[in-house]
């Protein structure tokens, strides 16, 4: 096996590590959940990873002496509560395992932008700089 052969497999073994990676970061987001609990602690809510509602619980009875309109306020400000609490969950996750030079914080909130989270210039290994730069492989020879 000639030197290249052993630089490419070095390769796909790195791109399959990151696979397997992406994969278990991909589960992880999944899992997630988001919960709140209103200030007096009549409602909680649990969203799902997508934002979905997934259990909503009245803690107390009080909720039979509300208003329809404040009732419904209440259910609306919790869920939102319960949705921050899982886009923080979901920032510090994606924060963790971000390739270098990411800027997690630029994904999320009503200004995303995902060309303000990229990185001019891309992370690359040594490797495959040495590679992009100069057309070689670090310790192969040109022979």
């Amino acid at each position: 096996m000639s030197e290249y052969d052993d630089a490419v497999q070095k390769l796909m073994a790195d791109y399959q590590q990151q696979l397997e990676k992406l994969g278990e970061h991909q589960r992880k987001m999944s899992e997630l959940t988001g919960v709140g609990v209103s200030q007096r602690k009549q409602v909680s809510v649990t969203v799902g990873a997508q934002g979905q509602l997934m259990e909503l619980k009245f803690l107390t009875d009080s909720y039979r002496d509300m208003a329809p309109t404040e009732l419904s306020n209440l259910i609306i400000d919790t869920f939102s509560t319960a949705r921050d609490d899982l886009i923080k969950q979901q920032r510090e996750l994606m924060a963790a395992n971000a390739p270098a030079g990411v800027n997690v914080s630029a994904l999320f909130g009503s200004d995303a932008d995902l060309t303000k989270a990229m990185p001019r210039n891309p992370f690359m290994s040594d490797e495959l700089r040495e590679y992009v730069d100069n057309g070689r492989i670090p310790g192969v020879s040109d022979d």
